[in-house]
């Protein structure tokens, strides 16, 4: 249960560093350099939490069930 314990936490940080850099496209758009669309790459952004918080909601219903 431990390595699941440790994806949990890998994915959350994951997440972070995810919403991070959305919200810095967002709030400083220049920040995204070499990338000329900037819909396209926030659309990845967007995608990609969306991904992680579907991984991160699944550990956690199987960790509920796990520890009952």
């Amino acid at each position: 249960m431990y390595y699941v314990e440790a994806r949990l936490e890998k994915l959350l940080g994951q997440q972070a560093i995810e919403t991070k850099d959305l919200m810095v496209y967002l709030s400083n758009p220049v920040a995204i350099g070499e990338h000329s669309d900037i819909g396209e790459e926030v659309e990845k952004k967007v995608s990609n939490i969306d991904q992680l918080n579907s991984k991160i909601e699944t550990i956690q219903e199987l960790l509920k069930t796990l520890n009952k």
